[in-house]
């Protein structure tokens, strides 16, 4: 009798001491913490700020002119550059991430192009200040070798002139097209309402 309850607590010894083997050896999936794919969205998102920050910090880039994805820790650049010194640069310097586990340059090297887009961001800008265009969302702006042409829809004349004025103050503008419509009940110019008075008095006027 004794050897047989010597034998059971043997052997129930031997279970118990496996099955504590088995959890500390492993955990089970539903306790595993974390989500893989969240974590991956995570740290892309991460690495993809500290890029942009590199770039940033870097005054021999126009890091305005880039942009930056992240997948999986693989990264892609895109934009335009001025050169091709510029285009290998944002490279080497994405590249420098910890985190980034590949990369795809697909930077466009175009001078004129490049010049033509960071002069469209600052008439942008300084259209984003004239207080007569606040809420306007039509205008359009296109640049080509800096002649900048202006489309788009206001209610006044003022605001199409307002608009012509201030890209006129923008460093690098050399021509302004400005082909915006008014759309709005046109106040009368005093300068067309002098020319018709001067017409009703037979005053010859230049064509």
């Amino acid at each position: 009798m004794r050897a047989r309850l010597g034998v059971l607590f043997a052997v129930t010894i031997t279970v118990l001491a496996l099955g504590l083997l088995g959890f500390k050896g492993s955990v089970p999936k539903a306790f595993k913490l974390g989500d893989p794919q969240g974590d991956q969205r995570l740290t892309d998102q991460t690495v993809k700020t500290k890029i942009e920050e590199r770039l940033r910090m870097d005054d021999r880039i126009d890091w305005e002119l880039l942009d930056v994805t992240v997948e999986h820790g693989h990264a892609t650049l895109y934009g335009e550059v001025r050169t091709s010194q510029e285009r290998g640069m944002a490279a080497m310097i994405a590249s420098t991430v910890p985190g980034v586990e590949g990369l795809a340059n697909s930077i466009i090297v175009e001078p004129a192009l490049a010049k033509d887009h960071k002069l469209t961001k600052a008439i942008w800008k300084t259209l984003r200040t004239v207080p007569t265009l606040e809420g306007n969302d039509t205008l359009k702006i296109n640049v080509n070798s800096a002649v900048v042409t202006l489309e788009g829809a206001v209610d006044h004349p003022i605001q199409k002139w307002a608009a012509e004025k201030a890209t006129e103050t923008v460093p690098g503008v050399a021509a302004v097209i400005n082909l915006i419509e008014v759309h709005g009940i046109r106040t009368e110019d005093p300068r067309e309402k002098g020319r018709d008075k001067m017409l009703h008095e037979g005053v010859q006027l230049m064509p």
